[in-house]
């Protein structure tokens, strides 16, 4: 089971505290937190250090900044998701081309501006 939550939320902009519902998620065994961090990026805020099980960004969007990509990024720090994701990974292929991360980083070094 998860509980997905995306702060702040896009076009309302609510903000969710996400350290109070990673601390509820993390009563209820095998319940997992996801973070849609797309809005806020990784610059401003860091869902996996406030407890959240995974982070979620849409690349195409804050992160790269010139639409030129479609893509995706999911971080965790859990072990046991990571495997789970790896396999998923493999057995079905979502892999950007080389070409995209190229994009992508290319756009993360000015991601402070």
């Amino acid at each position: 089971k998860m509980v997905w939550i995306e702060t702040p939320t896009n076009p309302t902009l609510k903000v969710v505290d996400v350290r109070a519902v990673a601390d509820i998620v993390k009563e209820h065994p095998g319940v997992f937190l996801v973070v849609d961090n797309t809005f806020e990026s990784a610059y401003f805020q860091r869902p996996l250090e406030l407890g959240a099980d995974i982070a979620y960004y849409s690349l195409t969007k804050y992160m790269n900044g010139h639409t030129d990509v479609i893509m995706g990024a999911v971080c965790t720090n859990n072990e046991d998701l990571h495997q789970r994701l790896r396999f998923l990974q493999n057995a079905i292929g979502p892999v950007p081309s080389p070409f995209d991360c190229y994009m992508v980083n290319r756009s993360l070094k000015t991601l402070k501006v």
